[in-house]
């Protein structure tokens, strides 16, 4: 099906699928909700010590782009887990790797937050 010919109706019903990808991982990804949590305390800190414009648009991309990390990894686990129902190494090792992926991302977003949030507490 080409884009030119959705209609908005079908533009919504993509628009809830993603809505219940996310509200999936909510429920069934701890972490996932952990990340969200995490997040929003360090939007709560951005408030409190009222970062800057150029700070805010930084904490804001590392935040979203860790829970992008997370959504990613939870897809790859997922389609790996429906398709090899087997223990297999190569599997282990595809879902350890998307795992680091999002380790590493937190890893910098952490590292972000220190450099934005220091300052400001020394």
């Amino acid at each position: 099906m080409s884009r030119r010919s959705l209609n908005p109706i079908q533009y919504l019903r993509f628009f809830g699928y993603a809505v219940e990808g996310l509200h999936y991982a909510l429920r069934h990804h701890t972490s996932f909700g952990v990340q969200i949590l995490i997040g929003l305390m360090a939007v709560g800190a951005g408030l409190y010590f009222r970062i800057t414009r150029v700070e805010w648009m930084v904490l804001l991309f590392v935040s979203f782009a860790v829970l992008v990390a997370e959504l990613l990894n939870t897809a790859i686990e997922t389609t790996l887990d429906y398709m090899e129902k087997e223990h297999h190494h190569d599997v282990k090792v595809a879902k350890d790797v998307a795992a680091g992926g999002v380790l590493l991302t937190a890893v910098g977003a952490m590292v972000v937050g220190l450099i934005i949030f220091l300052p400001y507490l020394l």
